[in-house]
């Protein structure tokens, strides 16, 4: 047989039907043919130099047809393309992303996408396959992890799946800063004026305090363009005897933040630095620890890993920067320490005459609900930088939209509320967060003992003595003994939040719970509504707020959601877990549980016996006055 004229059918008929298909088959066999026939000698001499140019004509069509494919299939999105500097291997680096191609990576031919912030791309560069994953932080800055070159068998297609099997997500983040960056508000990264003493574990030992150095951060109200509130000053100030420290003012702007866990990063960039390894650096808080601020001194975010263990430390003192006095005074129930929803859960301070949360001068109008459980609700008009009061709380200061709602200040101490739905419930759950199983407070101290369990169900239930805790268990035993007592009386529920406000706002009844352990946010709201007679249906935030479009459906993040259920009431005998439900209407009304337990039997005539002397002898003694005063 020619295997001449094979090479010859095969590569027409791959031309024809394209790289896909019968042109893919007839391409691997020719590949194998081109094996056997050099191995085994068996074409002609003169047909070997045609042989072998067919052979390298339809490998070089493979590859540019399967990059043409692929590359049209695989279009970066616009938040990842431009031009991007990093700090990688102790060099700058400096990386072109367009719509196709990424720089030393080659061309894009698939894509992954995950919560429209996370994108794993398959690039090829030659015969050489990238597995790259960018997450986006803010609109000025990346972060990746990737593999090096993932050389694949001809026969195995490069999936993201299959390129990025060996992607380790432990490995080294790499931060990429936008070259041309766009400034963003610094309200949400800081917000403050702080003295504070630094130190810097790679330039000096100890900790220079001086009390001229201050952080100042504060917007300005009407201020052009928005230009002042992108940006921050830090004074440092030389410690005498202090090798290292230095007298100096560092201009930044913000980047934009972002949180992993309970830490709260955000970018900067020196507005006076022209060196763009100096010029780019991240910032780290801890919502947990408000004391100090970890500063990285290349620019890279991996570098801080905590607070306290960051290249370079800042411990800082607020300090009161301007005194307003007050012409006015607030309702005394407001006074206390808050969060503010609105703000990412900032502490707020209200005393008698101030809200305290800022350090600006501002004049804003606040239209306030009253006060009711551990929740003030208001709207906040535009600051302006005018004191009248009928411009700043004319209606056009506030953004007045055709869809809105009250924003909220939550008692940072909440004290616990009779909870809105009570009873006990089984439900089924869906969602991007779902409850489950796990063991409060971690591992017990000794083996929990084995009870065998005909059926499981998840379980709601809100049934302590005054119904101010809801608690959940996922995995509930309900089974029961002969006595219909339950005979799993040694597990826990998986989570435990206590009910410290509700209300009624938009036809939608809302919920706010409260649990410590909660990594995310203590505070979690609730959309809830009676669907039947003892059905009830509930959808829980992501944070402490709900979203317009949040309803009692809601189960995922586009309508900022967390997980959704659906509740059916099945109290047993001995469960005494009475049901309850309140929309939320009227959450003024003072509304607690008054639990009578009425005694019968011998004990009860007992008790009936002497109240019943009791009375005769009153009525014995009120008759002898009467007749005493008569006479």
């Amino acid at each position: 047989m020619d295997h001449s004229c094979s090479a010859a059918s095969a590569l027409k008929v791959a031309c024809r039907d394209g790289i896909n298909g019968t042109g893919w088959v007839l391409f691997m066999r020719l590949i194998n043919l081109r094996q056997h026939s050099i191995n085994g000698a068996v074409v002609c001499d003169g047909c070997v130099n045609a042989w072998k140019a067919s052979v390298v004509w339809v490998e070089f069509m493979y590859f540019f047809f399967i990059n043409i494919h692929t590359a049209s299939g695989c279009s970066i999105p616009f938040i990842i393309r431009g031009s991007w500097f990093s700090w990688e291997n102790g060099q700058n680096t400096l990386t072109e992303i367009n719509a196709e191609t990424m720089t030393r990576r080659g061309y894009c031919i698939a894509v992954k996408e995950e919560y429209h912030v996370n994108y794993t791309f398959v690039f090829q560069n030659n015969k050489c396959y990238h597995c790259v994953k960018f997450m986006v932080r803010t609109v000025n800055v990346l972060e990746k992890i990737e593999t090096g070159c993932v050389n694949l068998a001809r026969d195995e297609e490069p999936t993201v799946e299959r390129v990025c099997r060996e992607l380790n997500p432990d490995q080294h983040i790499v931060t990429l800063f936008s070259e041309n960056y766009v400034p963003v508000n610094c309200r949400s990264s800081l917000e403050g004026v702080w003295q504070f003493a630094y130190q810097n574990r790679f330039r000096f030992t100890g900790e220079c305090n001086h009390p001229d150095a201050q952080i100042r951060s504060c917007q300005t109200a009407g201020t052009q363009f928005l230009i002042t509130n992108q940006k921050f000053n830090i004074t440092y100030k030389k410690c005498p005897g202090m090798t290292g420290t230095f007298d100096g003012v560092v201009e930044y702007s913000c980047l934009g933040d972002w949180f992993v866990d309970k830490n709260h990063f955000f970018a900067v960039a020196n507005t006076k630095e022209s060196r763009k390894d100096e010029k780019y650096r991240c910032f780290l808080k801890n919502r947990d620890d408000d004391l100090y601020i970890g500063v990285s001194i290349t620019a890279e975010c991996n570098t801080l890993k905590t607070v306290e263990k960051s290249p370079e430390r800042l411990r800082i003192t607020p300090v009161k920067a301007e005194v307003v006095e007050p012409g006015c005074r607030l309702p005394q129930n407001f006074s206390g320490d808050w969060i503010n929803t609105a703000n990412i859960d900032a502490d707020i301070f209200i005393n008698e005459t101030h809200i305290i949360e800022t350090c600006q001068k501002d004049y804003v109008c606040f239209d306030f609900v009253p006060q009711h459980h551990n929740i003030i609700r208001y709207r906040r008009g535009v600051a302006v930088i005018k004191d009248d009061f009928h411009t700043v709380c004319s209606w056009v200061q506030f953004k007045n939209k055709e869809a809105w709602k009250y924003d909220l200040f939550l008692a940072k101490n909440p004290v616990p509320v009779h909870c809105p739905v009570a009873g006990k419930y089984n439900f089924t759950q869906r969602g991007d967060v779902p409850f489950e199983t796990r063991i409060l407070g971690g591992v017990t101290l000794s083996p929990r003992p084995n009870t065998y369990c005909k059926e499981n169900i998840s379980d709601f239930s809100v049934c302590d003595a005054e119904q101010k805790e809801i608690a959940i268990d996922e995995t509930y035993c309900l089974s029961v003994d002969h006595l219909g007592r339950p005979v799993d009386i040694y597990s826990d529920p998986d989570y435990k939040m206590k009910c410290i406000g509700y209300w009624k706002e938009n036809l939608k009844s809302y919920l706010i719970t409260y649990d410590e352990l909660d990594p995310f946010s203590k505070y979690r709201c609730w959309v809830y509504q009676r669907a039947d007679l003892n059905r009830v249906l509930m959808s829980q935030a992501i944070g402490p707020f709900c979203d317009l479009k949040q309803d009692v459906t809601s189960w995922n993040y586009t309508e900022g959601a967390a997980v959704a259920v659906e509740m059916q009431e099945y109290e047993r005998e001995r469960d005494q877990c009475p049901m309850h439900f309140d929309d939320g209407s009227n959450p003024w009304i003072y509304s607690e549980n008054y639990v009578q337990v009425f005694k019968f039997g011998n004990s009860g005539a007992s008790v009936l016996c002497h109240a019943a002397g009791s009375f005769l002898m009153f009525l014995v003694y009120y008759t002898c006055s009467q007749i005493a005063l008569a006479g």
